[in-house]
């Protein structure tokens, strides 16, 4: 039984594990943007989520055939799920810098690509911690750090975004970077989600 817990927590880990690689190639990306090739560069992070994509397929082929779970079938399969979405999340910031041929980012946009990390960072530590679910004294504080940050991405976001249209009359290079902000804010969201299932799947093993 010890065995078969500990393979579906690190499963969890293994494919945050993917997520924070992702999200490695595309920061390093960004950092020397001007000299990227978009395709390569998109190609690099697409590797990662078709590697991450074949794993969670493995990983619900065993759930399958498992009789004893240490939580219920179904709440495994969600977050899968919403571990896969966010790993897309990434995947989608480079495949959309490649479609639509950006030459150029936004200012301040450093600082929302931290926070990105940071949240993904700060999600995979509950999962390493997830054998504590029935735990609400540890669980909480490691979810609350995800919240927070998906909180303060919200405003930076907000921020950013409002300076754009106040520091430029420029409707189509505004939009254009609006984009660009919109998908880290979307990573957080994300982040946020598997919490929200996490706090699901506490609540219900308490």
């Amino acid at each position: 039984m010890k065995k078969k817990n500990n393979y579906f927590y690190d499963s969890f880990t293994n494919l945050m594990d993917y997520a924070l690689e992702a999200m490695s190639i595309l920061t390093k990306g960004l950092e020397d943007f001007r000299n990227i090739n978009l395709l390569e560069f998109k190609n690099n992070v697409h590797k990662v989520e078709h590697e991450a994509d074949v794993l969670k397929h493995e990983y619900e082929e065993k759930l399958a055939k498992e009789f004893i779970t240490p939580i219920d079938r179904e709440d495994i399969f969600v977050l899968y799920d919403n571990i896969d979405d966010l790993i897309d999340s990434i995947d989608e910031v480079s495949y959309k810098l490649y479609l639509r041929n950006y030459a150029l980012l936004p200012n301040n946009l450093n600082i929302m690509i931290e926070k990105s990390f940071e949240a993904i960072k700060s999600l995979k530590e509950i999962f390493v911690n997830f054998r504590n679910i029935d735990k609400k004294s540890i669980m909480d504080p490691l979810i609350n750090k995800v919240i927070v940050i998906e909180e303060e991405m919200d405003k930076i976001y907000e921020e950013n975004v409002h300076d754009l249209y106040v520091e430029s009359n420029d409707y189509d290079k505004n939009r254009t970077f609006e984009k660009v902000y919109s998908y880290f804010e979307y990573i957080t969201d994300k982040c946020r989600d598997v919490c929200k299932t996490i706090l699901i799947i506490m609540y219900k093993n308490l």
